[in-house]
């Protein structure tokens, strides 16, 4: 056999071109080992985590401020100006209310999916799919999460290596 690039002869159980580096056949494709993708799956499981626990963190702040202003912004009197007829009160109390609760809802399933993922618990990955699913509804940045969160979680490989990651996490190994 000969290089491809300089013509130099190659033995054949030589993988490069002694004269010019050059590959001599295929390259060899080695596949990764199941302790590589654990680690791998492990490492994406720790930072998807932190993102849910981010993600609640910025649904406080932003939803709080913007329910807030919602709000006060309903219940105020500005002048004569304001449409009339008002409408009733309690239609804005309900409004409000529906609008805090599903924000503290979705806050509450953002850190039980953090706090499920980070102890490898077995309820931890369904939660972080539900998780999801609710979160397609926030653009742009709950759909990018809930897109990566299915991407991580969804199929048979990824819960094999969660169900092995749960087990590790059971016996206390990390």
């Amino acid at each position: 056999m000969h290089c491809s690039k300089c013509g130099l002869e190659i033995k054949e159980n030589q993988a490069f071109c002694s004269g010019c580096g050059h590959p001599a056949g295929k390259p060899i494709i080695s596949q990764p080992s199941e302790k590589v993708d654990l680690m791998k799956f492990d490492r994406t499981i720790r930072r998807l985590s932190r993102y849910w626990f981010l993600f609640a963190g910025i649904n406080v702040v932003l939803g709080g401020m913007g329910l807030f202003a919602i709000q006060s912004g309903l219940t105020s009197h500005p002048g004569p100006w304001e449409p009339w007829p008002h409408p009733y009160i309690w239609n804005w109390t309900l409004v409000g209310g529906l609008a805090w609760s599903l924000l503290v809802a979705r806050i509450a399933l953002s850190v039980a999916a953090s706090w499920g993922l980070q102890q490898r618990t077995d309820w931890g990955r369904v939660v972080a799919i539900l998780a999801a699913a609710v979160s397609f509804l926030q653009f742009p940045i709950g759909l990018a999460l809930g897109v990566y969160t299915l991407q991580a979680l969804i199929g048979k490989r990824h819960a094999t290596l969660y169900d092995q990651l749960e087990s590790r996490a059971a016996l206390g190994v990390r």
